[in-house]
């Protein structure tokens, strides 16, 4: 009985490891023609190779805006596709999590600027992990993008650091729409739908489960405390450097 549930698991383990190469490997087919259609569409929307009506320049942006959508979407299977065939090595050195937010801050300027968020990054000293830093400012602009989505205009968003035990835990904290009780237990799972906001495109429901999965490969910790018409607070806690790092 034992060695029958431990080859049925191997056996599942073996087909999800086979989907996840199949996904990679459909992702990148997709993600080149994606490239050159944003491109070339880039190229018209900006007018430098002809003058364009009011109504074609209208449709050509919401075309870009679809193709910028979904290479997004592609990137995000080929990231969930790597985690699930344990392919993504990790670049660890030591990270400054106040330097990173405020960076990050200055990379969604134009969205924080489009609905007149105001982004606050607390000043503190010692806020020091040991991480990939590309992951993890990956992680902390996916919050971010998520919590000015779900942040109406004038809202406020806010970063704060505390230390627990031999990590260092980041809270980011809005004043938005607020999750329900039921859908945070969902967040972090993939394909999961409990950041869907109505009147907005949907999301490919990979963006929370990806950050998890990069926490945890950082032997961390991320979670979600949420209320109806009060905001969102998302935290993520990451190992503290050894001394002898």
């Amino acid at each position: 009985m034992q060695q029958n549930y431990i080859e049925e698991q191997h056996a599942n383990k073996k087909d999800e490891l086979e989907f996840a190469r199949f996904l990679a490997q459909i992702g990148h087919e997709i993600r080149t023609p994606l490239n050159a259609i944003k491109g070339f569409g880039e190229l018209l929307v900006e007018e430098q190779v002809g003058e364009l009506n009011p109504l074609q320049k209208k449709y050509l942006t919401k075309m870009n805006d679809s193709a910028q959508n979904l290479l997004l979407i592609v990137n995000q299977i080929l990231d969930w596709a790597k985690l699930e065939s344990n392919q993504i090595p990790l670049q660890m050195e030591v990270l400054d999590l106040s330097h990173l937010a405020s960076e990050i801050g200055n990379l969604m300027e134009l969205s924080l600027k489009r609905k007149e968020i105001t982004y606050t990054v607390e000043a503190k000293t010692g806020v020091i992990v040991h991480g990939d830093r590309g992951r993890i400012r990956e992680v902390m602009l996916n919050l971010l993008n998520n919590a000015v989505k779900f942040t109406d205009n004038g809202g406020s968003v806010a970063v704060s650091f505390e230390e627990k035990d031999q990590f260092i835990v980041m809270h980011m904290q809005d004043n938005g729409c607020g999750i329900p009780q039921e859908k945070i237990s969902q967040l972090f799972e993939p394909f999961a739908r409990g950041l869907d906001k109505p009147g907005e495109e949907k999301n490919s429901g990979l963006g929370l489960w990806i950050s998890r999965s990069v926490i945890e490969l950082h032997k961390g910790h991320i979670w979600c405390n949420s209320e109806i018409g009060k905001g969102t607070v998302m935290s993520i806690a990451l190992p503290k450097p050894q001394e002898d790092i």
